[in-house]
């Protein structure tokens, strides 16, 4: 297979003759050093004169091929834990080439000199951080004054990379000619220099580069102060506060306005776990904090940032018995696919499907797959991820909503609804600070009438409120969806039809858009009731009838429950957990559409925003407004189905005269 056709870096048809970009790495492996030429000769320096200006500049193998600098230093200079071929061990050797790394330092090279980011996602096992640690090591050996900071959210990801770019430089001060005394020379923090003393004078002399490691839990602000020509950004997907503390970071790769630094963000498929979302939408959004683009593949014309597939650089021999990286380090993608879909195969049924899932968050085919939590999910991820990239790739079904405004005829007194696309539908998650929080109105079906009007019960609104007025700064949003429940064969039923979700000036603003949708659907609305401003309102507007009394259904979830007859629902975490479940089953839950074709409830979703929350959905923190939204009208569906079938059961109990001990032979019409 060709090399991608990354903009950033050459293309390549097939690589040949690779072996000769390790030809140093090859000559330690049998001599256990660089050269046998004697130090005190001329010849010495002039080796490693060439090796220094190799390292730097790049090399070029016999086939007209280029690797930058820091890609033929990682290959001769860098040691790795690897496969030892001869033994099948693992042990510290010398990286192979790889088309993949080939693209990795091109793009970090021209992201270098155009004073760019990198954000990337990757598999797993293909040794990023080991490529991170050597950027580090090269910039620390090579450049006077450079400084390079390491920073991860949890100490051990970033001591991991720190300790690699130690042992980098311990093997070169044993080697090479590159060496450099460091003081400090601590776990956390390296200087290269040393002193000297003239004339009673001590000064310190020497390359003066350095190394730090930093954390950001809890404190984004970890690196105010500092510099950095390199800032690498470790496992990105935990980071809770990752676009926080890259802010907050920019400053240390800046001049005035001017970039100075690069910074590297990457995150590992299968660890991405409480700030997934977060990196998300940093992936998405790359211009925004000043990275390189790459094309969707998936959505012509949307840019992300780079994702690197697992069939490209993997290693070892498919379930065809067939190598997935020949000798010269191209990848056999198709090889590879089929050697990916087959673990999958074999990893489907029983009654987990925990296996298959952390199989494809080890070893994604698309950034999507990547970015699914490693750990887990109350829903079905898989399914929810296949669903909205058909919808993001469908036009129709991408655009099914239509986008408006619900206002009062002044003829009629009716509540009518008018297109007006100009208003800010509210489709990112999370939302980005910038973007308007007004929200609209985003309806799917119109209400379904019968002789004109619109059959009461048929509709079912849950709402998840606010009660402080415009908070600009916050996340949180106000959110009410309508849910259409089942009328006759020949009409849709059990989807949600229609959405509103924004923070507009006012909480009576929300509260009153909430009350339009209600009367344009005839709907009844479940809402959490921790927050009283929105029954204040309805009773104001003498519309408590639109708001549904606590379902009666929590005595079943809640053990003693004393359920009054309140109004909403107070989701406290036993229910909110029964919820989630209510939820997982509705979405997995087989049935036909009016063309007869099988389907999951899930695929009737069209909210695009609604399947980011289920799919990033963290049940302990984050907020997911959407999906409390959603949850309340599949709580409040099963609550009027039992009450329905109590009554059903209740009228065709049979006369209580029958069970009287006469009759106590006869079948029971309770059984």
């Amino acid at each position: 297979m060709p090399s991608s056709n990354i903009q950033y870096a050459p293309y390549i048809e097939k690589f040949e003759n690779s072996y000769e970009f390790s030809y140093l790495a090859t000559y330690f492996n049998e001599h256990k050093c660089y050269t046998l030429i004697s130090e005190e000769t001329e010849e010495f320096d002039k080796f490693w004169e060439d090796i220094y200006y190799k390292c730097l500049e790049g090399f070029t193998n016999s086939k007209g091929i280029f690797i930058t600098g820091p890609h033929f230093f990682y290959l001769n200079f860098i040691q790795i834990l690897g496969k030892d071929p001869k033994s099948n061990r693992k042990k510290k050797i010398f990286p192979r080439f790889l088309d993949v790394d080939y693209d990795y330092f091109h793009i970090v090279d021209y992201a270098k000199k155009h004073q760019k980011n990198v954000i990337l996602v990757k598999p797993r096992r293909l040794g990023f951080s080991y490529k991170a640690a050597a950027l580090a090591t090269h910039e620390f050996t090579f450049y006077r004054d450079s400084k390079s900071v390491i920073g991860a959210y949890l100490s051990g990801y970033a001591q991991t990379t720190m300790n690699m770019v130690i042992d980098n430089l311990n093997f070169l001060n044993g080697y090479t000619e590159f060496r450099k005394q460091r003081s400090p020379d601590t776990s956390v923090f390296i200087k290269a220099r040393y002193q000297e003393t003239t004339g009673g004078i001590v000064r310190w002399k020497g390359y003066q580069s350095e190394c730090k490691m930093i954390t950001f839990k809890d404190n984004e602000h970890a690196s105010v102060g500092l510099t950095a020509n390199w800032f690498l950004f470790d496992e990105c997907g935990i980071f809770s506060n990752i676009i926080e503390s890259y802010n907050m970071s920019e400053p240390t790769i800046k001049d005035g306005s001017d970039f100075t630094g690069t910074a590297l963000m990457f995150g590992s498929a299968g660890s991405m776990e409480g700030g997934s979302q977060y990196f998300y939408e940093m992936f998405i959004s790359p211009e925004k904090y000043n990275a390189l683009t790459f094309p969707d593949v998936d959505a012509p014309g949307k840019l992300t940032g780079w994702f690197v597939k697992s069939t490209r650089g993997r290693l070892g021999t498919s379930v065809n018995g067939n190598p997935m990286v020949d000798e010269n380090g191209n990848s056999d993608e198709v090889e590879a696919y089929l050697d990916i879909m087959h673990t999958r195969d074999t990893k489907r049924g029983g009654l987990s499907s925990v296996a298959l899932h952390d199989n494809i968050t080890q070893y994604p085919l698309s950034y999507k797959e990547a970015f699914l939590r490693s750990g887990g999910s109350v829903f079905p991820l898989r399914e929810l991820q296949e669903w909205l990239g058909e919808i993001e790739t469908n036009k129709k079904l991408y655009e099914a909503g239509r986008v408006g405004e619900l206002y009062f005829d002044e003829n009629t007194s009716k509540i009518k609804f008018r297109l007006n696309q100009d208003l800010p539908y509210i489709m990112d998650f999370p939302i980005k600070s910038e973007q308007s929080k007004t929200g609209a109105f985003c309806i799917w079906e119109e209400p379904e009438r019968i002789n004109g009007d619109i059959p009461p019960f048929l509709y079912i609104a849950g709402c998840d409120p606010y009660d402080q007025d415009n908070a600009s700064s916050t996340t949180s949003l106000g959110c009410v969806f309508v849910y259409k429940r089942f009328l006759t064969l020949d009409k849709t039923h059990d989807i949600i039809v229609a959405e509103y979700t924004g923070r507009p000036d006012t909480a009576n603003d929300f509260y009153e858009n909430t009350r339009k949708l209600c009367l344009y659907f005839n709907a009844k609305m479940l809402y959490e009731n921790n927050l009283k401003g929105i029954k204040a309102y309805f009773e104001q507007k003498n519309c408590m009838h639109l708001l549904y009394e606590t379902p009666s259904l929590l005595k079943d979830i809640v053990r003693d429950s004393r359920v009054s007859r309140g109004y909403g629902i107070h989701m406290n975490a036993q229910i909110k957990s029964q919820c989630e479940l209510y939820m997982k089953d509705w979405l997995l839950e087989e049935r036909e559409d009016l063309d007869g074709k099988k389907k999951l409830n899930a695929h009737t979703i069209l909210s695009v925003p609604l399947l980011r929350e289920l799919i990033a959905y963290d049940p302990i923190e984050g907020n997911f407004d959407r999906v409390i939204a959603a949850m309340l009208c599949i709580l409040q569906a099963k609550e009027i189905y039992k009450i329905q079938l109590q009554h059903y059961i209740k009228k065709f109990e049979p006369d209580p005269f029958w069970n009287k001990p006469f009759f106590k032979k006869k079948p029971s019409f309770n059984n």
